[in-house]
């Protein structure tokens, strides 16, 4: 993770380098003008700027032509196990309309994949679904319609309203901008964004921004120079979806996150900011602004007590590969006629493989909140 500029450089092919792109360009003027930037408005203006965001620019970002796969992408038994567990939530209600929201839909696969397995193996269940997409950005929910329209009940919405049995997000929360803060002669201090024609973009140590940041680090031991990041807006994010759930109902989320004393731990020095970009993984936010990822991991105790505030009641987090291992999804109908088709039944098998595995898709954080009473759930229960 880049600290400071270069100690030994070619000034023109820095500054070549750092304004590569048209959102370099812009945000290199707002720091000569402004001063130095929180991380938190650096990572937001990189994903989300309306025009040259990450998210924003209309260029594929996710699947194989993209920068990253996620779940859905993987395999439609992905989709399938939700499809399964929100069945079992259908059956136990009063029979009526079953609402669900998905928050920041993607590319549409996990969509796709939970609709067909309901028309699939539940009729009944597919007339009087209603599946939501929340997506901010047109263009996007435009493909995402196109994508999903051979199912009725489809309707696309930049921000959710009323309620819903189930509310599901697939790697939203790490997406959203953090504060990086590093732990320097005995104190933190906030790593802000800065910029020169010398150096390009690179960090500023500077006082904390907002003294919110330090309570989820009032009870470490933190080593010498440690860098954490703090996303104060993911609260806020989780407490709007819990508040939009109905009685009966699950918000269901998936990250890559860790409970607080993993999160935080001294051993962990570099913190869990990472960038992807062609596939590649890499370690330094200021290269091409605009046109990679950016994601850090969540911290699990944020989010669970942010549901909790909103009234919600917390299922045990789990491992992707528990909760996909618990549904037995191995063996769902997803695997696509799986009897009956040799090369079906293999990459389905691959898929779970991938899906399940420890140093990968499998160590994402499976996350379920409830609202009243609904019983043992699938995934959380060994089916």
């Amino acid at each position: 993770m880049t600290q400071s500029g270069p100690t030994s450089f070619n000034p023109l092919a820095v500054a070549q380098q750092s304004l590569d792109t048209p959102l370099s360009r812009i945000l290199a003027d707002r720091i000569q003008r402004e001063g130095p930037m929180t991380f938190a408005e650096w990572m937001d203006q990189c994903l989300y700027h309306p025009e040259h965001g990450y998210y924003r620019s209309g260029r594929t970002t996710i699947g194989r032509d993209g920068d990253f796969l996620t779940s859905p992408e993987v395999h439609p038994l992905f989709g399938a196990a939700i499809a399964h567990l929100a069945t079992e939530l259908w059956r136990r209600g009063d029979g009526g309309e079953f609402h669900v929201a998905e928050i920041g839909p993607g590319t549409g696969a996990l969509a796709e994949s939970f609709l067909r397995q309901i028309h699939t193996t539940s009729t009944e269940l597919a007339k009087s679904l209603r599946y939501t997409l929340v997506e901010r950005d047109q263009q996007t929910g435009s493909q995402q319609l196109e994508r999903l329209r051979s199912f009725h009940g489809i309707h696309s919405i930049n921000k959710l309203v009323g309620e819903q049995q189930l509310i599901l997000a697939n790697e939203l929360l790490d997406a959203l901008p953090v504060h990086r803060l590093q732990f320097t002669d005995d104190r933190w201090r906030e790593l802000q964004v800065d910029f020169s024609a010398a150096a390009g973009f690179h960090d500023a140590l500077c006082d904390v921004s907002n003294l919110e940041l330090l309570a989820p680090l009032s009870q470490l031991a933190p080593a010498d120079e440690q860098i954490v990041e703090i996303g104060l807006g993911r609260a806020d994010a989780v407490s709007v979806l819990a508040d939009a759930v109905a009685e009966g109902g699950l918000l269901l989320l998936f990250d890559y996150g860790y409970a607080r004393d993993r999160l935080y731990a001294s051993w962990r020095r570099d913190g869990t900011l990472m960038t992807f970009r062609n596939h590649v993984s890499g370690d330094d936010p200021y290269l091409h602004p605009g046109e990679q990822d950016i994601t850090a991991h969540i911290d699990i105790d944020q989010v669970t007590q942010s549901a909790v505030d909103a009234g919600l009641t917390p299922l045990p987090a789990l491992s992707q590969a528990e909760w996909l291992h618990n549904l037995g999804a191995a063996v769902l109908p997803a695997v696509a006629d799986a009897d009956t088709d040799t090369t079906a039944y293999l990459a389905a098998r691959r898929a779970a493989e991938t899906l399940t595995d420890p140093a990968g898709l499998g160590r994402i954080a499976v996350m379920g909140f409830t609202r009243g009473p609904t019983g043992p759930l699938p995934g959380w229960t060994t089916q």
